[in-house]
């Protein structure tokens, strides 16, 4: 419906919140288990295999991340209308 608002400022921040949250979620997890694979002194071509496969998971979480950004400013921006257009 045009001209008519069916959200608020802070559901989208909300959202905004929840995508910084996943995103450093995801971070902790994949730093966690670098750091229990370093720790586990484990050395053969299995582990080779097991990096290459969390450098794999490791760069698509920084597409996912990338991505999390971008729709994090849109929201950020979107926010800033709503209290502009709010205010008047």
């Amino acid at each position: 419906m045009a001209g008519s608002i069916d959200t608020n400022p802070d559901a989208l921040q909300a959202m905004a919140r929840e995508l910084r949250l996943a995103d450093a979620a995801i971070d902790g997890c994949i730093k966690k288990i670098r750091a229990t694979l370093n720790a586990s002194h484990w050395n053969d071509n299995v582990r080779r295999d097991f990096e290459r496969n969390l450098e794999n998971i490791t760069k698509l979480a920084r597409q996912m991340a990338t991505a999390s950004e971008e729709s994090q400013k849109m929201l950020n921006r979107k926010v800033a209308q709503l209290e502009e257009y709010l205010r008047h």
